[in-house]
């Protein structure tokens, strides 16, 4: 039987049966969970009712905490892509000798655990802490900054963890790019903003587009940091989903509130992708 199967079909097997086992039955498991009714008493009814969306969308605490998200996971994607950016231009276009060291600096946080980056980002953004205290000693502030508990820490500390993430996927675009082609732009009178503008970056715009939505659908489903940077002021869908889950043991309502944020990233994915190609092949006509 295998030999009547094409070669690409075995060779996707093994990916698409680990893609089939651990995503497509857990989601439509979580989907299935998510229309089920909760008993007063705190147990699943297996009834398809819509009452955990209704619940969601009716409340505006709720709906409050998907926007945070939402917000959150844009900003740390923007800010990633412009630091990201610079970092892999800079690492591509350096000497050969010092890229493999560059790149296993970028690599190196990595190798660290994610908890353990977040527990130090914990002591350097505390009113104690390591920037408080330098702004003050040299008498930028008068009083320490609420740094930590607030969504402008969990961005800083999301952006450190995601940001190797970013300068790989770009770095390896930058790198592979035919240099001759800014070149023969500079050649031909071009200054070098515009061999950057019309050349360099229409051709990463590949790499832009993976290492924005990898990182975005990272940051908007993460939960480490905003559980430790962030803690209960800062509630994103990933600790509302760990809490209806492990403490309030709802688990419809969980359901429910994973499948809404996987809706919700794939639809900004697709509006993201879509837009970013429409304005890519306009840039390419009027070039």
């Amino acid at each position: 039987m295998l030999r009547r199967l094409p070669a690409q079909w075995i060779l996707m097997a093994p990916g698409l049966l680990i893609l089939i086992f651990f995503f497509l039955l857990p989601v439509g498991q979580l989907l299935l969970f998510s229309f089920f009714h909760t008993t007063p008493d705190g147990l699943m009814e297996k009834t398809f009712v819509l009452e955990q969306y209704f619940a969601f969308f009716k409340d505006p605490h709720y709906l409050m905490i998907l926007w945070r998200t939402i917000v959150i996971g844009v900003t740390v994607s923007v800010i990633c892509l412009i630091l990201g950016y610079c970092l892999a231009y800079g690492v591509a276009r350096s000497n050969p000798k010092n890229k493999y060291l560059l790149l296993l600096l970028i690599a190196l946080p990595l190798l660290t655990s994610a908890v353990i980056r977040n527990f130090g980002w914990i002591v350097i953004l505390g009113r104690k802490g390591l920037i408080n205290q330098v702004l003050m000693n040299i008498g930028l502030i008068d009083k320490p900054l609420d740094l930590l508990y607030t969504s402008t820490g969990v961005v800083i500390a999301m952006v450190h963890v995601l940001l190797p993430f970013m300068v790989l996927v770009l770095y390896s675009v930058l790198d592979g790019m035919d240099r001759n082609l800014e070149s023969a732009a500079a050649n031909l009178g071009a200054s070098p903003s515009k061999v950057f503008w019309f050349v360099t970056l229409p051709l990463s715009l590949p790499g832009i587009v993976a290492g924005t939505l990898l990182v975005f659908s990272i940051s908007i489903s993460f939960y480490i940091t905003p559980a430790l940077i962030g803690g209960p002021r800062v509630q994103v869908m990933a600790t509302e989903i760990y809490n209806q889950t492990i403490h309030l043991m709802n688990w419809p309502f969980a359901s429910a509130l994973a499948v809404i944020l996987l809706v919700t990233v794939f639809i900004i994915t697709s509006l993201y992708n879509r837009a970013l190609s429409r304005s890519s092949s306009q840039g390419a006509g009027i070039i």
